[in-house]
């Protein structure tokens, strides 16, 4: 069971073949990766389910592979498994495994964009993430970047670089060239997606794999509110204005201390719950992306457009965000 998701396994994986699963999306969330927060998100693990399928079914008509196999339900994903395995076992002729790692895509970097931090810390620098000067909160990329952290640690850890994770996995250059290549074009088919329906792709991460023939095969979930940030005319369209709101709470500042000082999770201090009238919009602002983001209408709700200019603003006014 995971933070959002939970995972039925029908066939385990072995070395040699990939297994079966199923992904049960629920309406839990997480943030700042706190695990489960208190509330439970009406409808928010079908719209998830619903827009990552669209995404999947859009990457391999694009040719790259994925381990998707279609919904049993509309919460429910049937997908191939492949083995967990330690980052000192994973080599460049790896097969039927996981790669532990987050790639993360930015086409923009945002208010809030945890790069901005890093750098002003020297954990990396604009050289290493690949521009040739120094960005700005709110600039939009000419290219996009990327950058990479691990995976199944209890706290993301970026790598400073990519020789940093070429050196950290023993991938070898090949294939993180490969593994770069691909999750660029990934990228690229959000952006022209997003760019259709009058949306900004504004950054994203993506989780890959190694098929029991070799392939680069992408994995768990990509091209949905949680897994990426949009914009939409000024409005961020993700999980960012839950972190905002949470970051007005002396509950945020708490935990952050904890994690700075490394405590175990028994030690963490609990969330409050969110306001009712909050709680309800997020639900229907994921609700209406779904229906934007894969052109059907899974959920009788107003346009987005409508709740950011008129449920958005009236949270605002009540002092709620």
């Amino acid at each position: 069971m995971g933070s959002v998701k939970d995972l039925k396994i029908i066939r385990e994986p072995t070395e040699t073949e990939m297994g079966e699963g199923v992904f049960v999306f629920s309406d839990r969330y997480s943030i700042f990766d706190y695990g489960e927060m208190p509330d439970h998100i009406q409808d928010k693990g079908k719209a998830l389910c619903l827009m990552a399928a669209s995404n999947f079914k859009g990457l391999e008509s694009k040719g790259l592979k994925t381990h998707f196999m279609g919904l049993d339900k509309p919460n429910q994903m049937r997908i191939k498994l492949v083995r967990k395995i330690e980052p000192i076992d994973l080599m460049p002729d790896s097969k039927n495994c996981m790669i532990p790692l987050e790639i993360i895509f930015r086409d923009a970097l945002p208010e809030g964009s945890s790069v901005f931090k890093r750098v002003a810390k020297g954990e990396t620098t604009w050289k290493d993430l690949g521009l040739d000067h120094d960005a700005k909160p709110g600039e939009r990329l000419s290219k996009p970047i990327i950058d990479f952290s691990t995976k199944f640690e209890t706290f993301d850890r970026y790598f400073k670089n990519v020789n940093e994770v070429i050196d950290y996995f023993k991938l070898g250059a090949k294939r993180m060239d490969e593994i770069k290549k691909q999750a660029l074009a990934i990228n690229a088919y959000l952006r022209e997606k997003a760019k259709k329906i009058r949306w900004e792709h504004m950054d994203g991460k993506v989780e890959g794999a190694i098929d029991h023939h070799g392939n680069i095969m992408w994995v768990d979930v990509l091209g949905t509110l949680d897994e990426d940030r949009f914009d939409l005319d000024g409005f961020t369209l993700s999980k960012q204005f839950l972190r905002d709101y949470y970051k007005k709470t002396p509950w945020y500042a708490e935990f952050m201390e904890t994690k700075e000082q490394d405590l175990p999770e028994e030690q963490w201090p609990v969330p409050p719950k969110l306001p009712q009238k909050l709680a309800s919009l997020v639900s229907d602002i994921y609700k209406s992306a779904c229906n934007e983001w894969t052109g059907e209408k899974h959920f009788d709700v107003k346009p987005l457009k409508t709740l950011i200019e008129e449920d958005y603003k009236e949270l605002k006014a009540e002092g709620i965000l």
